[in-house]
Formats: C-alpha cells, sequence, structure tokens
C-alpha cells in the first residue's frame, strides 16, 4: 500500500541495533512542532520525574532540547542511545507489516545546494502500545 508523504518518529539503538516505530505525522506539520513533539515525547518515555519538572519550566536550557545541529530539513533527531529520528519521507509504502521509506538529505547552502536519497524500513508493529 502506497502511503505517500509523511514525518516518521522512529525510536533507533546503535547499542542493540534495534528500530521501533514511534509516530506518523502529517507531512504538513512544521520542523517546529516536529521538534516539540518528539522532545516531548523523549521526556516522556525517558527522563526521571525530576529532569520532567525541569523541562516543564524551561525546556530551552533541558539537556533534551534539539540543538540546530541535530536538525536538517528532513530529519531531526533527540537524545542520545536510543535516539528519536524524524524522518520527513517523500514515499511511504506498508509491506505486510513493513514500512519502507524515502528520505533526502540535503546539504551545502541553498545556492549549492545537493540532495542525498536514503531508504530505511521500520516494523509498522507498534511497540508497548
Amino acid at each position: 500500500m502506497n502511503i505517500g508523504t509523511a514525518w516518521l518518529v522512529i525510536e533507533e539503538s546503535f547499542h542493540n541495533n534495534e528500530k521501533r516505530l514511534i509516530s506518523v505525522l502529517s507531512a504538513r506539520r512544521s520542523q517546529n512542532y516536529i521538534c516539540d513533539y518528539i522532545e516531548q515525547t523523549y521526556v516522556d518515555k525517558f527522563a526521571s520525574i525530576n529532569e520532567k519538572i525541569a523541562y516543564k519550566k524551561n525546556k530551552k536550557h533541558s539537556p533534551f532540547k534539539i540543538n540546530n545541529y541535530e536538525k536538517n530539513g528532513t530529519t531531526i533527531s533527540c537524545g542520545h542511545d536510543p535516539i528519536f529520528k524524524a524522518y520527513y519521507c517523500y514515499s511511504i509504502k506498508l509491506h505486510e507489516e513493513i514500512l519502507m521509506f524515502k528520505y533526502r538529505v540535503y546539504k551545502g547552502d541553498y545556492g549549492h545546494r545537493v540532495s542525498s536519497e536514503y531508504k530505511g524500513e521500520v516494523s509498522a508493529v507498534m511497540h508497548g502500545a
């Protein structure tokens, strides 16, 4: 089944080489919305109660805040291991219980931008739901 475009949020662990689908969000959502969503979701899942309260009071100085270097126009990352990655996918297909997706990463300034295409896949079975 062809799904089209969307933001995919995936939990990736480099330590145990696992990937888990967190969410499928509308492609119309802004990068700022996606950043806020994955920051809050990461805090909800991994932060201690004191870290959650500190994040609520001042998220700009939180260790969970997404820094500019973690944002690309089509990918956003939050956290360490595990890491939450949001991919702006221009093609998503569901084959049985596997989401296969394609996304682009742009490098360089606006006058000389170069895009690279990447492919990925993740189980469409939601864990912990």
